[in-house]
């Protein structure tokens, strides 16, 4: 929505992010985003990365295997379970190139061996990456897992 009043400007610490460049900055992952369907895990991932940079310089194939995926590429994303998805979303947000990632209960639908896996990939992400979890359980946000540096804040 736009401000009623006043103003917002975008920065990415360098200089001023124009408002139709602020989604090169920032990843998301949310239980209630919709991923395509019709899809397989590998052309979602190639299509993804059409638009958008890879965190670690990934190919699609190290990204399978990445999210733990490896055997699941030519499988249609609307066939996977929920944990599946969440873990395409998650592996999506945290691994595409941006500055600020924004993660809405992450834990969601995730079994106990993919919530490690959340953990190492979000312990993973550069020091100056911005990280928002928003949640109500406090093992989804773990102070270990996140390393703020207050200088940056200044």
């Amino acid at each position: 929505m736009p401000p009623s009043s006043g103003s917002i400007t975008y920065s990415n610490g360098k200089s001023e992010v124009e408002i139709d460049a602020v989604y090169k900055h920032v990843s998301i992952a949310a239980p209630y985003m919709d991923l395509i369907d019709e899809f397989t895990l590998t052309e979602h991932l190639r299509f993804h990365f059409k638009l958008r940079r890879s965190r670690f310089g990934l190919s699609p194939d190290q990204m399978l295997a990445e999210l733990n995926l490896e055997n699941f590429g030519e499988k249609s994303i609307g066939n996977f379970s929920s944990g599946m998805k969440q873990r395409v979303k998650l592996g999506l947000a945290m691994l595409t190139e941006s500055d600020a990632v924004f993660l809405d209960e992450p834990g969601t639908n995730l079994d106990e061996k993919a919530f490690n896996w959340y953990l190492g990939l979000l312990s993973r992400l550069p020091a100056d990456t911005l990280v928002f979890i928003a949640s109500n359980q406090p093992r989804e946000y773990p102070s270990e897992a996140i390393k703020v540096d207050l200088a940056a804040f200044k």
